[in-house]
């Protein structure tokens, strides 16, 4: 283009307008396709708007050439040559204008026109069935029917099911069909509501099509309440039915007792134990031990005592290797209860993971895997597992795969931001963290390690921000800090938090790791490893990433600690 004809566009006010209707364009197309959703419109509707936007782009260019606004009027824009600027330029100016916009405009609808007609992989997201039941507090049930029917779901070979935890982020949301199937990367929706009255159980469901709205099947089932475990099975065979995929197995929900009253009492444990602090983990372990009272056959309740012990452990001060030697037998029933249980495989991968049995631990996660590759949890945990043994390329995958599973959970992205810490890859850590405490802002574990990734990073002001927004102990506070202002090299002011580094608050040594850690981070190597022995002997889970993690190094280069590494079978 040449230079006289820049000035004479730039006169005509033609770049100004062309401008002005970009920003018209763009404003519309956001309201656009909401509306057309909203009203039901069909899909060509986009395609028709974006096509008469993109032809409008040479139109509006050609106005501005011949037109202008003066003092409110339309007037014909005079050129500043009696010839002007040559009609056939102006035609070849207006030509590649068009093509210019119907180009990208033609390609983005072939695109979609592809996406549209290339069909997805089989998905599914199951939203949290509402309590419709005359009292609230039976909305573990209703939560519990849920997860039941994921976990069938997750029995059906070839269809992805987001995992519970992601499902039930949405739990008492107002959000739209269309943007959860966007933000779960599903192609149907399951929704429905539970109301259970005395020995009566009606369960209503519907699948939508995420595209359209457009509902694939629904139904109402009135049942009685010893009938659930039939029920469910018969949900998820509808739900199947309408997917179309094939069937790994024939009974999608395996009835895993019979006693509806220890069913009820497990569901409230495994509702519990979802929420991840001290105080309803020891709420579930009295659900499941109930359960096992009133059906002592009943090996997801086994499990879910095994789980919750372990997990318990590093919630509270107490001593891990207590926690592993009550949660063996659990886990241990519940495998002889029921071997092809993916549950109890990846609970006995957890505790061998914590009693440092690295090849136990991962057997156990595979075979968890292969009998329910769904399972997220057991991804979860094997992704740790690869941490320890510093495999961390295998558990960035192993962690992608649960967080496909289950997107939206805290402590999958939780798992995710460690992962990043131990490859040192602080700001991916950061935005693991930060997305875990966007969708649960009162999870402390992830407010923890969110500080410990800024006082690596050397933002001890950021670190100490997040530490002030944490439930914790006076002792973890204490702890916490003393290590933040020793990884940002003020160790003086650390040791005068823990009394001058010659003694530190009572009860500090509960976390012995952690007290390592800091005496590390202050030059006082004698107490850290003396602290390590402790923490190797009680089995703290703190240790479990001494191979890679970072809070180490101060301690790396010293022969001890290379001999806890071989002792540790690390090396």
């Amino acid at each position: 283009m040449s230079l006289p004809l820049i000035a004479e566009l730039k006169r005509r006010r033609v770049f100004r307008a062309l401008i002005a209707y970009a920003i018209v364009a763009f404003a519309v197309l956001q309201v656009v396709e909401p509306v057309m959703h909203g009203f039901r419109l069909p899909e060509w509707t986009l395609s028709f708007v974006v096509i008469v936007l993109s032809v409008g782009f040479p139109v509006t260019l050609v106005l501005a050439w011949v037109f202008d606004i003066s003092a409110g009027r339309i007037e014909r824009t005079v050129p500043v040559r009696p010839e002007g600027i040559g009609t056939v330029r102006l035609a070849l100016i207006v030509a590649g204008a068009t093509l210019a916009a119907l180009v990208p405009a033609i390609a983005w609808q072939l695109s979609r026109r592809t996406a549209a007609t290339t069909p997805a992989a089989p998905s599914v997201a199951v939203l949290p069935f509402v309590n419709m039941s005359p009292s609230r507090d039976d909305e573990y049930f209703s939560d519990g029917i849920t997860e039941e029917v994921i976990n069938a779901l997750a029995n059906v070979e070839g269809l992805r099911v987001v995992s519970r935890t992601s499902a039930f982020a949405y739990k008492n949301k107002n959000v739209s069909v269309r943007q959860i199937g966007e933000e779960l990367a599903v192609a149907t929706v399951l929704e429905g509501s539970v109301r259970r009255e005395g020995n009566a159980l009606r369960l209503t469901a519907q699948l939508i099509n995420v595209t359209d709205g457009y509902h694939l099947w629904s139904k109402t089932y009135d049942r009685e309440l010893k009938s659930v475990f039939a029920l469910e099975d018969e949900v998820a065979r509808a739900i199947a039915e309408a997917l179309k995929p094939l069937l790994k197995q024939p009974q999608l929900v395996q009835q895993a007792t019979g006693n509806t009253e220890a069913h009820d009492l497990y569901l409230k444990g495994r509702h519990l134990f979802g929420k991840r602090t001290a105080e309803s983990l020891q709420e579930a372990m009295g659900y499941f031990e109930k359960a096992i009272a009133v059906d002592s056959k009943y090996a997801l309740a086994y499990a879910g005592m095994a789980d919750s012990l372990i997990v318990l452990a590093e919630y509270t001060a107490s001593a891990p290797a207590d926690a592993l030697s009550k949660a063996k037998p659990y886990a241990y029933r519940a495998l002889e209860l029921s071997g092809d249980l993916a549950e109890a495989h990846a609970s006995l991968g957890l505790i061998s993971l914590h009693d440092f049995d690295w090849e136990a631990s991962e057997r156990e996660f595979k075979r968890a895997i292969e009998l329910r590759s769904g399972y997220a949890t057991a991804h979860h945990w094997y992704a740790l597992l690869l941490v320890s043994l510093g495999r961390l390329d295998e558990a960035v995958a192993e962690g992608q795969r649960a967080m496909e599973l289950d997107p939206a959970s805290p402590i999958v992205n939780n798992m995710r931001g460690v992962i990043f810490i131990e490859k040192r890859e602080y700001d991916r850590a950061i935005a693991a963290f930060q997305r875990a405490l966007e969708l649960n802002p009162d999870f402390g574990p992830s407010r923890e390690m969110l500080a410990c990734a800024y006082a690596l990073t050397k933002k001890p002001d950021e670190a100490l921000a997040q530490l002030d927004q944490i439930r914790a102990s006076r002792v973890e506070h204490t702890v916490m800090r003393a290590w933040i202002l020793a990884m940002a090299g003020n160790a003086a002011e650390a040791r005068r938090l823990i009394s001058g580094g010659a003694q530190v608050p009572t009860g500090v040594h509960s976390w012995p790791a952690a007290a390592a850690a800091l005496y590390a981070n202050i030059g006082d190597t004698e107490r850290a490893f003396a602290l390590l022995d402790k923490a190797y002997a009680q089995r703290d889970w703190m240790l479990r990433d001494l191979k890679v993690s970072p809070m180490w190094d101060p301690l790396r280069n010293d022969p001890r600690f290379a001999r806890l590494l071989k002792q540790m079978r690390l090396d």
